[in-house]
């Protein structure tokens, strides 16, 4: 058995390698954030272009979700066949790709099949991205670097980049063309993917040539981990459903402008960075782990059950809160595979992280479509009232896990064994 004192001791110190993949990981992340986010702008246009009805809008919101977590425990099983590496560049690639289908689509299938495909590849690029940051991070800092830059910086900035900065180039370029311009952005990452990730040589588990059902077992025999993937359906859910709606509601409800409803849209996701940061830093020194995600989690519950009340100047108060604590959920959820180090062996991170977002996902694919379909009946603003009651209790799920850290302030392990020290 080792400490995590003595692990940390025989790390060597981050190198070129191990800042580039880093970066790597921050890029990846942004790359697919944009991707997710860019055609969001679009939609009003869409709708009319193609005369599709708000239940075809958030189908194509929910698509790219259902294709996120169907294949993100797939992607772990390929990380740990093939490597961290070779999951990355194929999941890039099939982002540049998906973003091609859309550019050039002219019909509603088309489009659906393209967010289908992006959902997918970027259930690859977060299967490689997250654990590849986790190894590399410095332990007392790992949660600052995987949930704060990694989820904070680049997911969260990508996203906002695309949600508002997108707005004005669909307005001035028109979608077809702006859409061209975040998939350019993407095979840059793509190609910089090819030469610059790279797996610490201290730990074997992520260099592929690891995978066996029986390793993989111990993921779905973790409690903990189907614990916290349950819960995670109402923050994951909230988050990503209110951020990618939401400019359509308060639009469509209260007569905000296409500006101001992506900026409103945008706010949400660029106040989440620092957010995330914050929460990276707390999860890093936190005396126990699960409180960092219920209490966001249950916070962000909250604001749902409340937003049909909301109105006017309030809601650049409670949306932009709603990406807060969404943001500070998220951040340190990505790193909770490494939470667990006596169930959750390394080659078996991007598993255990798929595992989690993939029950997480079940949230952001069903929440837009129930959204949707809700308003038919009881409106657009009392749908929000729906979802939270969804949310209240998937969040209870959180309960059901097993605290990791007993009270104490604990560092992320990883040494050079393919299998997870136990810990005293």
């Amino acid at each position: 058995m080792a400490s995590t004192e003595v692990a940390h001791k025989r790390r060597p110190p981050l190198d070129f390698r191990g800042y580039a993949a880093i970066v790597m990981a921050v890029s990846l992340s942004f790359a697919y954030g944009l991707q997710m986010y860019a055609t969001v702008p679009a939609f009003g246009i869409l709708q009319e272009e193609f005369s599709l009805d708000l239940t075809q809008i958030g189908l194509l919101v929910s698509i790219w979700f259902l294709g996120y977590a169907v294949a993100h425990v797939p992607a772990g099983f390929a990380a740990a066949a093939w490597g961290v590496k070779r999951v990355a560049v194929w999941g890039a690639f099939a982002l540049v790709i998906s973003t091609l289908l859309f550019v050039v689509a002219e019909s509603y299938t088309m489009m659906v099949i393209s967010r289908g495909l992006g959902g997918l590849a970027m259930s690859f690029m977060a299967g490689a991205a997250f654990p590849l940051a986790t190894a590399w991070a410095p332990p007392q800092h790992a949660r600052l670097v995987v949930g704060g830059l990694v989820n904070g910086v680049g997911f969260t900035g990508g996203s906002a980049l695309g949600l508002y900065l997108w707005t004005i180039l669909i307005d001035s370029y028109g979608w077809r063309q702006s859409t061209l311009i975040a998939g350019v952005i993407s095979l840059v990452v793509a190609i910089a993917a090819v030469f610059f990730v790279k797996t610490p040589d201290y730990v074997k588990g992520l260099d592929g040539g690891h995978f066996s059902w029986e390793s993989t077992g111990e993921v779905f025999r973790s409690r903990s981990i189907w614990a916290i993937g349950i819960g995670s359906v109402c923050g994951y859910g909230a988050l990503f459903t209110v951020s990618q709606l939401g400019p359509g509601y308060v639009e469509s409800e209260f007569g905000f402008s296409a500006e101001s409803a992506g900026l409103l849209g945008a706010l949400m996701l660029i106040l989440g960075i620092p957010a995330a940061l914050v929460s990276g830093v707390i999860a890093d020194r936190a005396r126990s782990f699960l409180p960092t995600l219920w209490v966001p989690a249950g916070l962000l519950v909250l604001l749902l059950l409340v937003l049909p009340f909301i109105e006017g100047s309030a809601l650049w108060v409670v949306l932009p809160l709603i990406g807060i604590l969404g943001s500070m959920y998220f951040s340190p959820a990505t790193v909770a595979h490494a939470e667990y180090p006596d169930e959750i062996s390394p080659q078996n991170y991007s598993t255990a992280f798929g595992l989690v977002l993939s029950l997480g996902n079940v949230g952001a694919f069903v929440f837009p479509y129930v959204y949707s379909v809700s308003a038919g009946y009881v409106g657009e603003r009392w749908s929000w009232m729906v979802l939270g009651a969804i949310s209240a209790v998937a969040w209870f799920g959180f309960f059901f896990a097993k605290e990791p850290r007993g009270g104490k302030q604990k560092k992320i392990t990883i040494v050079g064994s393919t299998k997870a020290p136990k810990t005293p």
